[in-house]
């Protein structure tokens, strides 16, 4: 194994595979790096056996070949190193290592006993854009669940429709949906941890086109520079269709950054959470009301298009804040149905393919 390559592309390629590493484990052959110099490339694989990543960049390829070295100290040194390129050569179970007058001699251990990532399975694949998934993750994994006891619910559904994708995050108590669309006939319907979700945005420029698919207990997406390889959550996922409520009956526009910042004034209150603030409709008004019996009491009002009956009910106000959020319009609609049941949040922009479920809460 011998080559020469930009310093800031090994620095980018190294930053990327690093976290999936494991730092600290039973198996000391994971906090490794796999290189292989091959086809004028480096690549480097990093994994932890739950998330396995590969990336790839130019470099000119003197000897093919593979080497086994410490991750976090091969990554450490190449932020340090002086100069544009760097030469890296494998030389007697060594990695030499040389930029500039700077050198290094790093020792590595079998290539062999690194785990293999599985080969992609190419004949359940489909294609989605890399800005849809990033979006996506942002829009969908703030409900999932951080308890432990609810496995499956820590992780985001990724369910094929009919050339689509519905992502979903659920903790039981609010739920977040986004569709992206797809190319391909690749049908998948998993659980995707967060951990390798992480993993998948750093990777994402937002510019790319992404290969995913999924076979048996493993998901992968794919580019020409780098693939992401992920087991996958085991358990039952709530069928998220029976919970988004198909009739209502009130409905409100607002102005998004109005209503969350009187979400925020009226819940800065509360210390803690849950944070409860109860929303009131009256003719053309919107309250917003909150009680703390340490701190007192807190109310806003908004003017809004309404001339029903008088409406009240309780939320989670961190729940509302971080469903709104999420839309990128300045618009936004609520539905309710009655103070007892889920209430839909969804952007005014039909183009926006997000909508966000909240669960009530009694409030006294």
């Amino acid at each position: 194994m011998e080559l020469l390559i930009d310093k800031t592309d090994l620095q980018n390629v190294l930053k990327k595979a690093i976290s999936a590493t494991e730092k600290k484990s039973a198996l000391p052959i994971l906090s490794n790096f796999l290189l292989e110099a091959k086809d004028s490339k480096l690549i480097v694989q990093g994994t932890d056996l739950e998330v396995h990543v590969s990336v790839s960049v130019f470099a000119k390829v003197e000897q093919e070949g593979t080497a086994c070295v410490n991750a976090k100290k091969l990554t450490d040194i190449s932020r340090l190193l002086p100069g544009n390129e760097v030469y890296i050569k494998l030389e007697d179970n060594t990695l030499k290592i040389k930029a500039g007058k700077t050198k290094y001699n790093l020792p590595t251990v079998s290539p062999e006993d690194f785990p293999m990532m599985y080969p992609f399975p190419e004949d359940n694949a489909f294609i989605v854009s890399g800005d849809e998934i990033q979006k996506a993750i942002a829009k969908t994994a703030y409900a999932t669940s951080k308890e432990e006891s609810r496995f499956a619910l820590q992780g985001v559904l990724f369910k094929s429709m009919d050339g689509t994708i519905d992502v979903v995050a659920t903790d039981g108590h609010r739920l977040a949906l986004y569709t992206i669309n797809r190319n391909g006939s690749g049908d998948i319907n998993i659980i995707v941890p967060q951990k390798a979700l992480n993993e998948l945005k750093k990777l994402l420029t937002g510019l790319e086109d992404v290969e995913m698919a999924a076979s048996g207990q493993e998901v992968f997406f794919r580019t020409p520079e780098w693939i992401l390889m992920s087991r996958l959550l085991e358990g039952a996922f709530p069928d998220y269709t029976k919970v988004i409520p198909t009739e209502f009956s009130i409905e409100i526009h607002l102005d998004k950054k109005e209503f969350l910042d009187a979400v925020k004034r009226v819940s800065a209150i509360i210390e803690g959470d849950p944070k409860p603030i109860k929303l009131t409709l009256r003719e053309n008004l919107l309250e917003l009301k909150s009680t703390s019996a340490e701190y007192g009491e807190a109310v806003d009002e908004l003017n809004i298009e309404y001339s029903g009956e008088e409406f009240s009910i309780g939320f989670n106000a961190r729940y509302l804040i971080e469903a709104i959020e999420a839309i990128d319009g300045d618009r936004i609609i609520i539905r309710f149905t009655n103070p007892n049941a889920q209430t839909l949040i969804l952007p005014e922009d039909e183009n926006e393919k997000y909508k966000a479920i909240v669960m009530p809460m009694e409030i006294a």
